[in-house]
């Protein structure tokens, strides 16, 4: 009774007869009556029949709870997420997204992010990877290749983090050791649909005009991270002296490589200073190199 007064901040006597039904008199104890009938004998109170008028005007008083004045209208409006110019472009595919802010309180509510992305035929959206959402995608249209790397044995070996202080150090040696960088390949065709989780490096090669539809969860102040590119290139923004550490080449070496791609986001899917080779070619020389790729050797120097 306490957490229905508090609640309701009214006397229980009074919630128990307008809500519950006891000790109702007078119309209250007729109208329940007649409720009370419609319900099925077998599931007293589970299931109770409403006519059509009843429905009509529910539905018509109906109100978002979770907002107030104006902005209950903009809770149910549709998302377009082609209204306005893409958040990235160029010659090589575009990107559209809706992210959970004041400007969309449907998407601040539920936390999520909307995103549509374009790849032109033969062209790659650069690697990159989402710092905190992890974004389900559905494949509209097209084919393509998705790139995917992540660290094998992650949750075994959290687990050995519990050990004692002074065994933390040679622990964290043995961790370290034992951590294996892996590169996953899928083809995509239309119908498909794969996860990015949070944190994961990703590449995308379109075959065919590609499109994806992107829903992000935990989007709140997500960040999307590209390895590769002229503009928001996060390798870009390390310490030359970092550079040095960090990558088997020297820092200027690092930096002169990543100057070599004057595009962004989106690029060929051939570098320009490749000649072309054959498909057997290139399946060859993955299969030499282990099934490690550019992509892989890169993302070594973060772990």
């Amino acid at each position: 009774g306490n957490t229905l007064e508090a609640a309701f901040n009214a006397e229980f006597n009074e919630i128990r007869r307008v809500l519950l039904e006891e000790n109702a008199g007078g119309e209250q104890e007729e109208r329940g009556q007649r409720r009370r009938s419609t319900r099925s004998s077998d599931n007293e109170g589970v299931i109770v029949k409403v006519s059509k008028e009843h429905v009509q005007e529910l539905t018509k008083h109906a109100k978002s709870v979770s907002k107030k004045g104006s902005e209950e209208e903009d809770i149910t409006n549709p998302i377009n997420l082609r209204d306005g110019e893409p958040d990235l472009s160029n010659n090589f595919g575009r990107l559209f997204e809706v992210k959970p802010d004041k400007k969309n309180p449907q998407l601040q509510d539920l936390d999520m992010m909307l995103t549509c992305v374009e790849i032109k035929e033969g062209a790659l959206m650069l690697p990159h990877f989402n710092s905190k959402a992890m974004v389900i995608v559905v494949v509209n249209k097209g084919t393509g290749n998705l790139e995917l790397v992540a660290v094998r044995k992650e949750q075994q070996q959290r687990g050995r983090r519990e050990q004692e202080w002074e065994e933390e150090e040679e622990d964290e040696e043995e961790e370290g050791s034992n951590r294996e960088v892996r590169r996953y390949t899928a083809r995509l065709k239309e119908g498909d649909v794969f996860i990015m989780p949070a944190a994961h490096p990703v590449a995308i090669n379109a075959s065919s005009e590609l499109h994806l539809l992107g829903f992000g969860i935990n989007a709140e102040n997500n960040h999307r991270i590209f390895l590769a590119g002229d503009k928001d290139n996060v390798i870009d923004q390390i310490e030359k002296q970092a550079k040095d550490l960090a990558f088997p080449g020297s820092g200027e070496q690092v930096e002169k490589l990543i100057k070599n791609q004057r595009e962004s986001h989106f690029v060929s899917a051939r570098p320009q200073s490749q000649s072309p080779s054959s498909p057997e070619k290139e399946d060859q020389e993955e299969e030499n190199q282990g099934g490690k790729g550019p992509l892989l050797s890169i993302l070594k120097a973060f772990n």
